[in-house]
């Protein structure tokens, strides 16, 4: 018997996921960065990061800045960085937009009516592609972007919400780095705001989109034709928890398939037992159903605002991060080996920033990342 409780403390201990460890590395950026993307933009095979900063005095004055990174953790500002972007650059998306073999980059300008093209050179540097800004006519404005070829002609396309319209807008690329209006317009949910995302959900080899909609607690899953067109999965929309906003696309369970981890927008709560990660597992046809153990309660996230995941560990589990605003925390859910999630929290250094997970160096773990509004700086907590 006096064995007993070290041998219970010897399996929980290799039953649940150890406490993470990080290195924090903190960057400076613009004037209130909130969202961060991760891709090689100057082809030297070492992940760099942009970031896009809201300006200041709710002037247009954003920015996105561009960080170099050697493929060992560290990080330059590219000259000329950061690049004037517009009022309020909420999303970013990176495309061969003009097929010149250079990433560029499509950002949303929040609380204005514009999409802006960025064409890069190769080398870390950008400039407004022609023909942009360009008037979307959202209703009332963009607040996400992605970019995709929805229909098959080897030119990405551009898509933004358009929730005053319970609709998304689909615009066409011509490869040369414009973006042709008027765009097309398809229904969706009520109120799909802020945050939309793509993948192929069906495994047709043709991008499809998700979007959260926000008034009637459900993502919309539209399935692409290869022509432009878009059409509800079976099921779709698909029940998605209380009040979904932000969501995050990636296979947690494995099986090849696209899952959907979702946030909801706690302001607009009926409780706190509402306040909790909704995950819904990909049947690779479109079709999506609750992880069990799903939602995953919230527990002091206050604010809950960006969502991200990622292997940290290095060992194929993803991990879910959650950043948290109001509280100025980071919301972490590991999975042990049976794919159940542990909850913990650590500290961060601003609010209202996103949270992003991405492999930065050769090692096969990924470091978290947050945008920190307040401070003007960005934090990669590198694992160890």
């Amino acid at each position: 018997m006096r064995n007993a409780v070290p041998v219970t403390l010897f399996l929980l201990a290799a039953i649940l996921p150890a406490q993470p460890r990080f290195r924090p590395v903190t960057l400076a950026t613009g004037p209130a960065p909130r969202w961060i993307a991760v891709a090689d933009i100057n082809h030297d095979s070492n992940p760099d990061i942009l970031v896009a900063s809201a300006g200041s005095d709710n002037a247009d004055n954003g920015t996105i800045t561009v960080l170099l990174g050697d493929g060992h953790g560290a990080f330059h500002p590219t000259s000329g960085s950061p690049i004037p972007a517009g009022h309020l650059p909420n999303d970013i998306a990176l495309a061969d937009m003009n097929n010149d073999g250079n990433l560029d980059l499509v950002v949303a300008n929040h609380q204005s009516p514009y999409l802006r093209v960025f064409l890069g050179d190769g080398r870390g540097g950008f400039h407004l592609a022609p023909g942009s800004p360009v008037d979307i006519h959202s209703n009332p404005h963009p607040h996400g972007v992605i970019v995709a070829d929805f229909n098959a002609d080897g030119n990405p396309d551009a898509v933004s919400d358009s929730w005053g319209n319970n609709q998304i807008e689909l615009l066409l690329g011509d490869g040369t780095g414009r973006l042709l209006t008027p765009g097309t317009f398809f229904p969706t949910g009520h109120r799909p705001y802020e945050r939309l995302r793509s993948a192929d959900f069906n495994h047709d080899g043709i991008p499809d989109i998700v979007t959260t909609n926000l008034d009637d607690d459900t993502v919309s899953v539209l399935l692409g034709d290869g022509h432009g067109g878009l059409h509800n999965a079976a099921g779709s929309p698909v029940p998605a928890g209380a009040r979904p906003w932000q969501i995050a696309v990636d296979d947690l369970n494995h099986d090849g398939n696209a899952d959907l981890v979702i946030l909801p927008y706690q302001r607009d709560l009926r409780g706190p037992q509402e306040n909790a990660v909704t995950i819904l597992l990909g049947d690779g046809h479109g079709g999506f159903h609750p992880m069990p153990g799903s939602p995953l309660p919230l527990g002091d996230c206050r604010g809950p605002n960006s969502v991200a995941a990622g292997d940290l560990a290095g060992h194929g589990a993803h991990a879910i991060a959650v950043a948290c605003a109001e509280s100025r925390t980071l919301r972490l859910y590991q999975p042990d080996a049976s794919g159940r999630f542990t909850a913990s929290s650590m500290p961060i250094a601003g609010s209202w920033g996103s949270v992003a997970i991405a492999r930065l160096t050769a090692s096969p773990r990924s470091a978290l990342l947050t945008a920190n509004a307040d401070a003007g700086t960005i934090t990669i907590y590198f694992p160890e």
